[in-house]
Parts: C-alpha cells; sequence; structure tokens
C-alpha cells in the first residue's frame, strides 16, 4: 500500500456540492484525541479515471514532442512524465471532488483540514482519512462561582513615590567618598554562584556583570526587585572598592527567575563607585518641562490617575484570569492535537519576537538556558500554549451559554480606541503602510471585536461573581405603570 500524506479541503462549501455520488461504503471510526477516522470505499476504477484526467490535465502544460498540448494518448505522458507524478496529480483531483461528499456523508463538522493516511486499496479505491473534530467545552457549575470585586486604590505615598522616581530620571549623580545610603546609586559588578550544585552541574549562574542599584527606601521596596526583594539595602553601608557577599535562598516558584528557582545562591558584589542622586526641585520651570503642568496639584492628579488606571487594568486582568482559571478546573475539554499544536507554534512565534526586541535569537537563548528545543517546547511551550487555549474555549463556551454579543456601538467604541492607542504609540502609519489600507481595516475591526467579546465576556463573569460590586437600581417611582405585553414586544423588536 502507498501512503500519502495529503492535506485535503477542511469544510463543504456550496460550490462543491455534488451531482454526482461516488462513495460506496463509509466507516466512521472516532478517536480519544477528539479525530475521526473515514475509510471511504469508492466506484471500482475511479482513480484510474482521474488518472487519464490527470494526464491529459499534465499534457496540456508539458511540451510531449509530435503532440499538440492535451491531444498526447495516455502511454505518451506515462513515459515523459511517469506513472508516479500522473498519480500525483490525479490524488489532488480526485480529493477535490470527493472530499466535500465524504464530509457529508459522515455527517461531521471538521476543525480543520484532514489528513489522507493511506490507499487501503486500488479497486475498488479504499482511502483512510483522519479529519480533526471541532473542539467541545462542557463547563461545570458557572452560576454559583463567587469572587468579591474590589478595586485597588492609589495611596498619597505611592503618589510621592513615583513623583520621586520621575524626578530621579532627571536627577544629577554627585560621585561620593562616603559608604553607601538610601538613595545612593552604586555601579557594582556582580556573579551568582550555586551554593550546593548538583552532581554534574555548572556552579556558576552567571558570571561578573556590570550592574546599577539603586538603594530603596523600606516603602520603596517591592518584590519585582532584582535579584530579589532585600538585595539593595543589603548593600547600605559598602564602600567603594570593597566586595560584599550575599547569600539568598530562591523558593521553587513560578514567579522566580528560571535560573534560580529552588537553589540557595551566593552573590558576590564587588562595589566600584558609590554616588548621590541630586534630584531637581519641583519649581515653575521643571512643571513645565516634564507636562506643561501648572502646579504641584495638577501634577499629583495626572501622576494619581494614570497610576489608578494601570493598576485597575492589572487588578482585573488578574482578577477575571482568575475567576476563568477556577472554571478552567471544573470544565472538560475535547479538542485534536492540531489545534494545540497550532498555539504552540503561536506561543513560540511570539516568544521569538519578545527575544528579538532583546537582541536575541531562540538558539542563543536556549543555549544560554542549556536547553534543547525539544525539552524548551515541551517544558515551557506547551503547558503555556494548553493554558492559553484552554481559557479561550472558555470564554467561547461561555459567550455561548449566556448569548453574549456585541452592538455595533460598542464595536466602534474598541475601533476608536484601538486607532488612539496606535496614534499615541506612533504606529499607526507604518503599521497602515505595511498592511495596506484594506488588511489594516480588517486587522483592526478584527482585534476591536475580540477585545468587545471579551469585555462583554468579563462583564457577565463579574455579574456571576460580585453582583453586589454593581450598583443598586434606583425603585420605581409608584405611579409607573408595569409595561404592556405590546410595549414590550415592541421594545424587543426595537433591541
Amino acid at each position: 500500500h502507498v501512503r500519502q500524506r495529503v492535506r485535503v479541503r477542511a469544510s463543504l462549501s456550496p460550490q462543491h456540492l455534488l451531482t454526482e455520488r461516488y462513495i460506496l461504503k463509509l466507516q466512521k471510526e472516532f478517536t480519544d484525541d477528539q479525530q475521526v477516522k473515514i475509510t471511504a470505499e469508492f466506484e471500482p476504477e475511479l482513480l484510474d479515471q482521474f488518472m487519464h484526467k490527470a494526464a491529459r490535465k499534465i499534457s496540456q502544460r508539458t511540451r510531449i514532442p509530435g503532440f499538440r498540448p492535451g491531444k498526447a494518448p495516455y502511454a505518451m505522458v506515462v513515459n515523459h512524465v511517469g506513472e508516479a507524478s500522473i498519480r500525483e496529480e490525479a490524488l489532488e483531483m480526485l480529493l477535490d471532488k470527493v472530499y466535500p461528499e465524504v464530509l457529508e456523508e459522515a455527517q461531521i463538522s471538521p476543525y480543520g483540514p484532514g489528513n489522507l493516511d493511506e490507499i487501503k486499496n486500488q479497486d475498488p479505491l479504499t482511502l483512510l482519512f483522519t479529519i480533526p473534530l471541532e473542539p467541545e467545552t462542557e463547563l461545570g457549575d458557572v452560576d454559583s462561582i463567587r469572587e468579591a470585586y474590589t478595586l485597588p486604590e492609589v495611596s498619597d505615598e505611592k503618589v510621592d513615590e513615583l513623583i520621586r522616581q520621575v524626578r530621579r530620571n532627571s536627577s544629577t549623580i554627585v560621585p561620593l567618598e562616603t559608604p553607601a545610603a538610601e538613595g545612593n546609586l552604586l555601579y557594582l559588578t556582580l556573579e551568582a554562584l550555586a551554593v550546593e550544585p548538583k552532581e554534574g552541574e555548572d556552579p556558576e549562574i552567571f558570571g561578573s556583570t556590570p550592574q546599577q542599584v539603586l538603594i530603596p527606601t523600606e516603602s520603596e521596596e517591592s518584590d519585582s526587585e532584582w535579584p530579589y526583594r532585600g538585595f539593595g539595602r543589603a548593600l547600605i553601608g559598602s564602600n567603594a572598592g570593597e566586595t560584599v557577599v550575599l547569600t539568598h535562598e530562591f523558593p521553587q516558584e513560578d514567579s522566580v527567575e528560571e535560573d534560580f528557582r529552588g537553589k540557595k545562591i551566593r552573590f558576590n558584589a564587588s562595589i566600584q563607585s558609590v554616588k548621590a542622586l541630586e534630584l531637581p526641585e519641583l519649581d515653575e520651570a521643571y512643571l513645565e518641562e516634564i507636562g506643561d503642568f501648572k502646579s504641584v496639584e495638577e501634577l499629583r492628579t495626572a501622576v494619581y490617575e494614570r497610576q489608578l488606571a494601570i493598576e485597575t487594568a492589572d487588578y482585573e486582568d488578574k482578577y477575571y484570569l482568575g475567576l476563568v482559571d477556577r472554571i478552567r478546573q471544573d470544565t472538560k475539554f475535547k479538542y485534536p492535537p492540531q489545534m494545540l499544536h497550532e498555539e504552540e507554534e503561536e506561543v513560540l512565534h511570539r516568544f521569538e519576537h519578545e527575544l528579538s526586541h532583546r537582541q536575541l535569537e531562540l538558539d542563543l537563548y536556549l543555549k544560554m538556558r542549556k536547553m534543547d528545543k525539544e525539552d524548551f517546547i515541551k517544558q515551557e511551550v506547551t503547558p503555556t500554549a494548553i493554558t492559553r487555549l484552554e481559557r479561550a474555549l472558555v470564554m467561547e463556551a461561555l459567550s455561548k451559554k449566556y448569548g453574549i454579543k456585541v452592538s455595533n456601538d460598542e464595536l466602534e467604541q474598541h475601533i476608536s480606541s484601538l486607532i488612539s492607542d496606535l496614534v499615541r504609540s506612533g504606529e499607526l502609519h507604518q503599521m497602515q503602510k505595511d498592511l495596506g489600507e484594506k488588511k489594516f481595516a480588517n486587522a483592526i475591526s478584527h482585534e476591536a471585536a475580540n477585545r468587545a467579546l471579551e469585555s462583554a465576556i468579563r462583564l457577565q463573569l463579574r455579574k456571576i461573581a460580585s453582583p453586589e460590586s454593581f450598583p443598586a437600581e434606583e425603585p420605581k417611582s409608584e405611579g409607573a405603570a408595569e409595561p404592556t405585553p405590546e410595549a414590550a414586544e415592541q421594545a424587543e423588536a426595537a433591541e
């Protein structure tokens, strides 16, 4: 038997509806990975018919000495191009004709292109297809999920800290001869060594690399400090020319940098210089320079509103992803491997794109990580792809369960927001140039529709999980009459 790997059409469109019927027998076998194997038996001599059609087609575009295009006998075409070439052409023509009938006869909705796995027999022609099916998502008990929705607040201290950071960006650097203190900037080289490396493991995490460390105040300390929280303040009192040795044991958590997880690491910090930052005064000239602010209060308001928007967006992302993940735990999924493979490719593509911004290629990154590509995909890409795919399936299932749709007004709002974002980032004209007007418009509309639908699904989730977070409806006035059935029907029709 000849084994073929031919991609075949995924759907049945009106132009492929058949007037002739070729299938004699059809058997279906559903697999555990959301695919179906179909064995289809066709009319006798069908392949031979298409071999002759393919030979005529080939002879029309191939010069065969002594014959006009399309007029060469079958045997001459076989001698000229070979039977294998004719068979390949014949299979493509045959599949284009019979595959829609296979889908129609099998009464299935494919997720994507199927494969012709095998020609099991040639007389009668018997083909074995494997076809991926649409995913199935069975949600658990969504309506009982509860989670308080509490928006973050931005304190005056946080506003002060953010303004101080802005001033630091415009500060004057002054060399010091005194020991390092809060607010000082240290120039140093840093190396990291595993204290108890595993057998055969290189103890060096990274070699001596230059670093700049700003020593924060206690209130400025955060979990995002690198390499760990408290590192900067541990350097208080150190002098230029000294080497400070610090040891830290990292937990085995996803939030920790990959190379640090679960390890006890010794950091050797060689202090090169200690410098102070002289911050500019918040006078009229400086306020105008950083944003044309008329007063310190106006600056504080702008900083407050911007930070509130950032923290609100961050809170909502975590809030809704948390709800989706809770739903995901009780959801049953069935999706074909092709769907996961496509998501893996998307995750890998995004990661390579992010690396390019750091002037890195994937091969070099993996070399630095001492990983091969297969392990990287298995350990990091695939789990991420599964999470992304299942979250998307949950969101799609929620939109179907609650009949969530997007209005034209909502779509237009998101389109305007997207355009505004592109204008602010300076990317609008470049995108229009790269894509062309039609593709650009389609891309914007598609992204806006996705965002609008996601916003609507999020709103539905919040109504379920935290109904108390919505303002109470105003009570009807005593004299208000209930709408008549006719008025209700008219309102529904208008919607």
